[in-house]
């Protein structure tokens, strides 16, 4: 059977889209495969996983930690592995047929070109799953990823791709060969967000609308700044409101999630951060997401919104174009402004006041397109097939 190893760039307790899809990933091969997990000792912040939760989804697979010592350097973060734990990440790699690594920064993807070169018979995935590019101009991101293609583009033997967006496939044949790019695109575990009697949570509650945010609050990624000001704004400018907004996450901007709802505080409620086993809960009991991301590969919570029946507000990131491009149940921002927030809320409130059923129709609609085209069962088969191709059993 072949052999397969699965590396995370960071630990898996993390818990934010990519170590959750690694997790997924290693759980759906493992009955077609002898799965190897390998993670880090690099972390954000707070752990958002526990190691019951861990252990509980891998189960039986083999899992290791890698060890970087961590530099910081002019605000900037360096990692670098230790010598014993260079070998022994070697080693691990040797006794796989097929590697499959996230792309990185430029140091961990330099990492891995050595390993190719000093491992002639492993063939190498590199998954893509960042953002395609930042719209700052002279953007380090940007540079750094351009340097980043250049370099794995010397390395084509051994070497294939696998993103889950489409756009981006399109970007990689101007570097790589057509046949060694697999485009998969990213699912979600849609049962659980299947109604359950036992734990059903009514809609509207106090006959409110109710929008919800998850995800990291920061600005330069996700543009929280600019969502608050933009409901900040929206409740100012009413009163009487059937309206209501949810926050749930970490980061850097936790501290203004709570003065609005200090300035609100029958409007805006923030739970901080909530459990991955217990999110579908917070999901089904609102109406509609908030999607502020400047940029975003792809955006899984989206996928979960629409699983749990949410209609979606959105900025246009290469993620949400290529869910949401041409459905009714997508609001989207034509820029991320606050006035343009706040004028997309009032919309979508005026819309459920005065089209309540519609509204619903929609909402059906959405879960409906996600449980078809979004269950992760498709993901595992596109990987499998994947597999298939580049490592051929016999």
């Amino acid at each position: 059977m072949i052999k397969i190893l699965i590396f995370a760039p960071l630990a898996l307790e993390n818990g934010r889209g990519g170590e959750l899809s690694t997790i997924e990933l290693a759980s759906g091969l493992k009955n077609y495969y002898y799965i190897a997990l390998v993670d880090t000792n690099k972390t954000y912040s707070k752990k958002l996983l526990s190691k019951k939760f861990i252990e509980e989804r891998l189960r039986d697979i083999r899992r290791k930690r890698i060890n970087f010592a961590m530099l910081s350097i002019s605000n900037k973060h360096i990692a670098i592995p230790y010598p014993l734990d260079f070998f022994k990440l070697f080693k691990i790699i040797n006794r796989n047929n097929v590697v499959y690594f996230s792309l990185s920064g430029i140091g961990m993807n330099l990492l891995f070109i050595i390993y190719y070169i000093l491992s002639p018979r492993t063939k190498f995935i590199v998954g893509h799953r960042l953002p395609l590019y930042s719209k700052k101009r002279l953007s380090l991101y940007n540079i750094r990823l351009k340097i980043s293609f250049i370099l794995l583009s010397l390395f084509k033997k051994r070497l294939f791709h696998h993103t889950i967006s489409f756009r981006r496939k399109k970007f990689l044949e101007s570097f790589f060969e057509q046949d060694k790019i697999f485009h998969i695109r990213h699912c979600v575990e849609i049962d659980r967000y299947m109604q359950n009697n036992e734990k059903e949570y009514k809609r509207n509650k106090n006959n409110n609308l109710k929008f919800i945010y998850v995800g990291y609050l920061d600005s330069d990624d996700k543009g929280i700044d600019v969502l608050l000001d933009g409901i900040d704004k929206f409740l100012e400018a009413k009163v009487n409101l059937k309206i209501f907004f949810e926050f749930c996450g970490k980061g850097p901007l936790e501290s203004d999630v709570i003065k609005l709802e200090k300035k609100y505080p029958q409007y805006v409620k923030f739970h901080g951060y909530i459990s991955y086993e217990k999110i579908p809960e917070f999901y089904k009991r609102n109406d509609v997401f908030l999607f502020t991301s400047r940029r975003e590969a792809f955006g899984r919570v989206i996928i979960e919104a629409l699983a749990a029946e949410l209609l979606i507000l959105c900025t246009k990131t290469i993620g949400s174009n290529e869910i949401l491009n041409g459905k009714e149940f997508a609001f989207f921002l034509n820029e991320l402004t606050a006035r343009e927030i706040q004028g997309k809320i009032n919309e979508i409130y005026k819309f459920w006041i005065e089209k309540p059923k519609e509204v619903r129709a929609l909402q059906i609609s959405a879960k409906d397109y996600a449980f078809q085209k979004y269950d992760y069962s498709n993901e595992l088969n596109g990987f499998l097939n994947m597999f298939k191709e580049i490592y051929p059993y016999k």
